[in-house]
């Protein structure tokens, strides 16, 4: 595409820059830009005026193609970005109003939530099903998530293969976000040596399971007929089978990977309990979370779990040497179902005393593709393998993985086929295991004893790797997570050691050549390698292989180290190697939208990831709150809760939800949280018409049911200002703005739902385009007809999405009124707050401006920008009417706000719109490089400003220097005459996520 320089753009006055029509022929308008000299070299270092002219072609746009001074580059529209489309023949673009798309190769490989993965580009008939792995970053351990869209695209923007130390790797666009210790980072911004989360656990490739039948109804008939149950027994339970269509069970059944995890916890650590006389009892013991998740499989086969129970025990323990006593809590689970009961035994699960019944593995399970044995050997390994560990004084080599039987001595025969039918399973996987061993473990009361059984994985590093990584753990999450970290821990040995080979191999030819071993050292570029080392390697040689060396980082502190920072998730941090473009790459390239809140799976072992403002016054002067200030900050943060992912102190349910997206502020009103005028002095009213909930997906609405009254992270916050300047005294009169004065502005939008909004008409939209005919320069302009059923979805989901913005400002407000009584209340006299004004970013709007010397309809889209209406326009509130509507410029976090009043040569020139910040000139990522959290937390307290931040690395994203000088860009606004500056506010308390 053809980039914009200077030569290019034609000078209309002093800060009005156009970009003719002729320019590219494609362009249907000019496009203009409002700027000075500094701003418009900051534009041209980036691909925001190639974007602006894109927008320029989009079917049926009127007038010209604009973007304000606070521009930088964004999803199809730059930010800053304002376009009108007639009625009704023009289009509707949600990169118009706000979005990120990114995509992975095609043979990337998605880690599905039962274990094994596939890759995505073969995922087209499946993914509507899928359950994959994810990450919940507030928890800080794995989670899983559904698919709710599902794209396969041609990339449009540079393609990159990431390697790390450990020999992961992968393909991705440049765009797309990867897990670093900065949080989401896109991987254009990803450098060597930066660290990437990686998850150890590898799995094992998916293979359809067949049809065939493992078990029918006659055979648990027969096996109820065998303990003797009633008839009346018997049909009940077969009944209960049928209803829930279990019988015949097949290897396709969606109920058998449940049942696999569930019969591998009862083999391991459980029991039935099946007889003539008694209902069919199953016990399942662990941990409660383990227990939890377990809970969840018995349900997605039909059958109703007990809740977790917990009692205390008293253990006595007697050795050799001494008696031991304890107290442990014991936790577990129960599903009193003959039903549920005759189809585990049915399937070979044992019935009561496992030590002292002959039973072996059931021959259908051999048959079972390899990610079902999985399930089954993780589940069962979950509930008896020990978790890995070192050997004793052997810090770096892991003990041997053991799985242990007890029986009786009359039936130790069948314990050893059983555990030799295990190995046999484990070979499948490739891994090796040690000859079974016996000892006797205790001599019973009746004078018998008791064998205990040990079947040992072996230890080499290889069999291990394959061990953890292909089958791991199920039913326990921190054995799981644990033997994940093995993984990426022995990865990272073995590399060490391969480098360590590959200098002692090139040692001795540098000696030959003079060279000194602190060269030689220097050279390999591995800490890890000392001077004794290189000295062996060359005077001594190697008649083995070279170890890792005492410097290695322990197993139990690297799992601290890595716990500390990623929680028991399973994921560790991984350094890149390199960062390679890919310039033949043609595509197709794939992503996915799924329902986690924290957005993100796992691909190819790598965690990815696929608003507006108000201003409140007070009747303070700043010299009356200063005493309490650092309270009220506090007050505040607990108050308005922050950060990704954050719930909020709110509890509604869906058909509230609806009233919410239906009627905003309205809502607000009804339930107390808002007051008359209030939402008189929001933008519509706070309230869109036409905005339809049922055009808003679950899975948008799942995300936005627990975010009301929150304040998200981001670009995000809450300020206590000061009113430092006052530049039209009348204009701040009717605004009730004086000089010294406490406010309060809030940043934020419509959280998680108005993302998933435009996820999911993105996906619809590029499903439709061909039936559109459009042809577009980029395939972030995705759009559809105004008038077509897609275009007008888009819209009454969108109206949904500011609605919900709207809700959720005004809940921030009823709280920040809560957090100013429990503060001031008592001690400062007219402590309330009362709203200034509500203005909508990120928005397309159906208004009607004068286009052509008549009035037009037309649809408005303000990506990164607001309204900026002149004077006497109906749209304003009638009190604001003689001064034009109020336009919010809060600036960069620590720097000034501007509150300023639209004019009658903005609705000329830009259908009434205005900048709405100060615009990115760096990224998040870039921020977080060149500012550090702490010091930019010390830099503002000396300041004068009190700061409360729930992460020093989203204070850095939003240091001062990541964006523009707003006074420069509210400078250039004026000056275009697009706004008047009434008044300037400055910052002396700062609330971020």
């Amino acid at each position: 595409m053809k980039p914009v320089t200077r030569a290019d753009l034609k000078r209309v006055s002093d800060y009005l820059y156009e970009v003719p029509g002729s320019f590219r022929h494609d362009m249907r308008v000019p496009a203009y830009f409002f700027a000075d000299e500094e701003i418009l070299a900051k534009a041209l270092e980036d691909r925001s005026l190639e974007q602006l002219v894109n927008t320029a072609t989009l079917p049926g746009i009127v007038g010209q193609a604009m973007a304000m001074p606070d521009i930088h580059q964004g999803y199809g529209f730059p930010i800053g970005g304002v376009a009108a489309t007639r009625l009704p023949d023009g289009v509707i673009s949600p990169g118009g109003v706000g979005y990120d798309i990114n995509c992975l190769s095609g043979d990337a490989r998605i880690l599905h939530d039962l274990g094994y993965t596939q890759a995505i580009g073969d995922m087209a008939d499946s993914w509507a099903t899928a359950t994959l792995r994810c990450q919940d970053f507030d928890s800080g351990q794995e989670a899983s998530t559904s698919v709710v869209r599902y794209l396969c695209l041609r990339p449009n923007t540079p393609v990159y293969r990431l390697r790390t130390e450990t020999g992961r790797e992968i393909i991705a666009t440049a765009d797309h976000p990867f897990w670093t210790p900065d949080g989401m980072t896109e991987l254009a911004r990803i450098k060597p040596g930066d660290r990437v989360a990686v998850m150890g656990f590898d799995g094992v490739p998916y293979e359809k399971p067949s049809d065939d039948i493992i078990l029918t109804r006659a055979d648990i008939e027969v096996l109820l007929i065998r303990i003797g149950k009633s008839h009346t027994g018997l049909v009940q339970a077969m009944n209960h089978l049928d209803k829930l269509g279990l019988l015949p069970l097949r290897f396709s059944s969606p109920a058998l990977p449940h049942l696999l995890r569930v019969m591998g916890v009862v083999w391991g650590d459980g029991n039935i309990q099946l007889s003539a006389d008694r209902k069919g009892t199953t016990l399942c013991y662990g941990q409660v979370a383990d227990l939890e998740a377990l809970r969840r499989d018995i349900l997605a086969v039909g059958f109703q779990p007990s809740r977790v129970y917990a009692r205390t025990r008293h253990h006595v323990m007697q050795t050799a040497y001494r008696a031991y006593e304890f107290d442990n809590v014991e936790t577990w689970i129960k599903v009193s179902s003959t039903a549920f009961a005759a189809l585990l035994a049915a399937l070979g699960v044992p019935i009561g005393n496992k030590a002292k019944s002959d039973w072996t593995l059931p021959a259908w399970l051999t048959k079972a593709p390899l990610w079902q044995k999985r399930l089954f050997l993780g589940a069962l390994f979950g509930a008896e393998m020990n978790a890995p560990g070192t050997v004793t004084g052997h810090d770096f080599n892991f003990a041997s993985p053991v799985l242990a039987l007890n029986k009786h001595e009359l039936y130790v025969a069948s314990g050893e086929t059983w555990l030799n039918d295990i190995a046999r399973l484990l070979h499948d996987f490739g891994v090796e295991t040690l000859p079974i061993t016996r000892r006797y473990a205790q001599t019973n009361t009746d004078g018998t004893r008791s064998v205990r059984l040990r079947l040992a994985i072996v230890a080499t590093p290889e069999n291990l790797l394959r061990f953890w990584g292909r089958v791991g753990f199920e039913c326990h999450q921190k054995k799981r997570a644990l033997a994940s970290l093995a993984v990426a821990y022995l990865r990272r040995k073995e590399s060490i050691v391969a480098h360590r080979n590959e200098v002692a191999a090139q040692a001795a030819t540098m000696r030959a050549a003079q060279i000194s071993t602190a060269q030689i050292k220097a050279t390999s570029g591995e800490s890890l390698t000392n001077d004794r080392f290189i000295e062996r390697s060359v005077s001594e040689g190697r008649r083995t292989g070279a170890r890792i060396g005492q410097a290695f980082m322990p197993f139990a502190e690297f799992v601290r180290d890595t716990v500390s920072t990623l929680g028991y998730s399973g994921m560790s941090w991984d350094t890149v190697t390199s960062v390679t473009l890919l310039p033949e790459f043609a595509g197709p390239v794939y992503d996915f939208t799924v329902a986690h809140g924290d957005h993100n799976f796992v691909a190819d072992n790598f965690v990815v990831s696929n608003c507006g403002v108000r201003v409140m016054g007070t009747h303070l002067a700043v010299e009356e709150i200063r005493p309490y200030l650092d309270k009220l900050a506090d007050a505040l943060y607990k108050h308005l809760p922050s950060g990704v992912g954050v719930k909020g102190h709110l509890h509604i349910n869906k058909a509230e939800l609806d009233q919410i997206l239906l009627d905003g502020s309205r809502w607000a009103l009804r339930e107390g949280y808002a007051r008359p005028e209030d939402v008189a002095h929001t933008e519509e009213g706070g309230r869109m018409a036409n905005a339809d909930p049922a055009k808003v997906s679950k899975s948008a609405k799942e995300r936005g049911l627990e975010q009301v009254g929150t304040l998200g992270s981001g670009n995000h916050f809450a300020e206590i200002d000061v009113v430092t300047a006052i530049y039209l005294p009348d204009a701040a009169d009717v605004l009730g703005l004086r000089q010294g004065q406490v406010v309060v502005q809030v940043h934020c939008g419509s959280r998680g739902l108005g993302h998933q909004v435009a996820t999911d008409y993105i996906e619809q939209f590029q499903r439709a385009s061909n039936r559109f005919g459009f042809q577009l320069p980029d395939r972030q302009l995705v759009c559809a007809p105004l008038d077509s059923p897609e275009g007008q979805s888009y819209l009454a989901a969108m109206n949904c999405a500011a609605n919900y913005a709207w809700a959720n400002r005004q809940v921030l407000t009823h709280q920040i009124r809560a957090a100013f009584e429990e503060v001031l209340g008592g001690k400062v006299r007219h402590h309330d707050l009362f709203v200034i004004y509500d203005v909508a970013h990120n928005m397309a709007k159906i208004e009607t401006h004068d286009v052509g010397g008549r009035p037009l309809r037309v649809c408005v889209h303000r990506k990164g920008a607001t309204r900026s209406f002149g004077p006497h326009h109906p749209d304003i509130p009638a009190d604001y009417r003689p001064i034009g509507q109020p336009v919010l410029v809060p600036g960069s976090m620590g720097t000034a706000s501007y509150i300023l009043v639209g004019t009658a040569e903005s609705m000329r020139l830009t259908f009434g719109s205005c900048c709405h910040g100060a615009g990115r000139v760096l990224s998040r990522a870039e921020a977080k490089r060149q500012v550090r959290g702490e010091n930019l937390r010390g830099e503002l307290t000396q300041g004068g400003i009190v700061v409360r931040a729930g992460s020093l690395a989203g204070l850095a994203e939003e240091a001062p220097q990541a964006y523009k000088d707003v006074d420069r860009v509210v400078a250039v606004v004026e000056a275009a005459g697009l706004a008047r500056i009434v008044a300037r506010l400055e910052p002396i308390a700062v609330i971020k996520g």
